[in-house]
């Protein structure tokens, strides 16, 4: 069981009590009572630091056959508690959360990826750890365990909800990451700043993601779909269109952008490339030093410098941008 938000119009919803369901193969999810835009009302308080469900909520629930636990209920409304109670009761809750917890067994593991979509595993990887990538997506099966037997529905809800904490300054790397877009580019910076990436490029290759997403119907089974775009996948867009860029982000006006502004006075536009004797004095290495490196060991040094000049750790914009030219122009000619 769990609590779905509806989007009844523009910038309003309501909640509504939804549990999942197995039917054959496929997990469908149903509704079972409307909550209305706020679940608080049904929370009632008799005094002191206490509260109880509305009974009238309960016998109906009970009637649909229903066989959540109270305190699985009471779980779901707690986020709806007044304030002053629920700082009251928080500790004592936690208290006892954990109690019964014991490691994931082999077989449970093996569900977590053998039963869960390559789609949904990166959302809770970059949502639990803040990035994420094929092969460390692949090592912590433990974190998709909570994705189990769970309608299409009850998932996005979840995941959903989750996205809520994600700050607008990450959304773009949010969706270029989960939708792994980074292997339509060949940029070495394309990870690292997407904002950098040609923004038309990268436009099309996000639609076609979504376009191939809508399509699976391995993903949507079971979801109630309709001749329009799924609802989760408007919500993607909405995401990567308010976080691009009023105009494409290029080595040329990056220090126009307003990322840009935030670090930097305004200056002149630099230069995207670099000659080969600059690129040297960036990396601070001579000619030959530079013949007994390998491309791991430019790559090394590049990170290290790039960690110091990144603009989201107080570097300079323009003296970071110098540093990834110089990088471009030094590694073809390594093994």
């Amino acid at each position: 069981m769990y609590l779905a938000r509806k989007e009844i119009g523009p910038r309003q919803h309501q909640y509504v009590l939804r549990e999942s369901y197995r039917s054959g193969d496929t997990l469908y999810s149903r509704e079972l009572a409307e909550l209305g835009p706020d679940p608080g009302r049904f929370i009632l308080y008799p005094g002191g630091s206490s509260f109880h469900l509305d009974e009238d909520l309960l016998r109906r629930l009970r009637e649909q056959g229903v066989k959540a636990t109270y305190t699985e209920l009471e779980e779901l409304f707690f986020p709806f508690v007044d304030p002053y109670i629920k700082h009251k009761l928080q500790p004592f809750r936690d208290r006892h959360r954990y109690r019964h917890w014991h490691p994931a067994t082999a077989a449970l593991l093996r569900r977590a990826l053998d039963e869960t979509h390559a789609f949904d595993r990166q959302r809770i990887h970059f949502l639990r750890m803040g990035r994420t990538s094929a092969q460390t997506v692949a090592k912590t099966s433990a974190l998709y365990i909570v994705l189990l037997d769970k309608s299409r529905d009850e998932i996005e809800q979840m995941i959903m909800e989750r996205e809520q904490a994600l700050p607008p300054r990450e959304y773009q790397s949010y969706l270029f990451t989960v939708f792994d877009l980074e292997r339509f580019f060949r940029e070495s910076y394309a990870r690292s700043i997407p904002q950098s990436l040609d923004r038309d490029r990268l436009d099309e290759v996000f639609i076609e993601a979504i376009c191939r997403l809508a399509a699976d119907e391995v993903f949507w089974r079971g979801f109630p779909r309709t001749h329009r775009l799924p609802s989760p996948l408007i919500r993607y867009l909405l995401m990567y269109f308010d976080a691009a860029p009023e105009d494409p982000v290029s080595w040329a006006n990056f220090g126009r952008t307003r990322r840009g502004r935030r670090f930097q006075q305004r200056t002149a536009a630099p230069s995207g490339t670099v000659s080969r004797t600059d690129a040297f004095t960036i990396f601070g290495i001579s000619p030959e030093q530079l013949a007994a490196m390998n491309k791991k060991d430019l790559t090394r040094l590049y990170r290290q410098k790039a960690h110091e000049l990144h603009p989201d750790k107080g570097g300079d914009p323009e003296q970071f941008i110098r540093l990834t030219a110089a990088y471009e122009e030094l590694l073809p000619s390594l093994r």
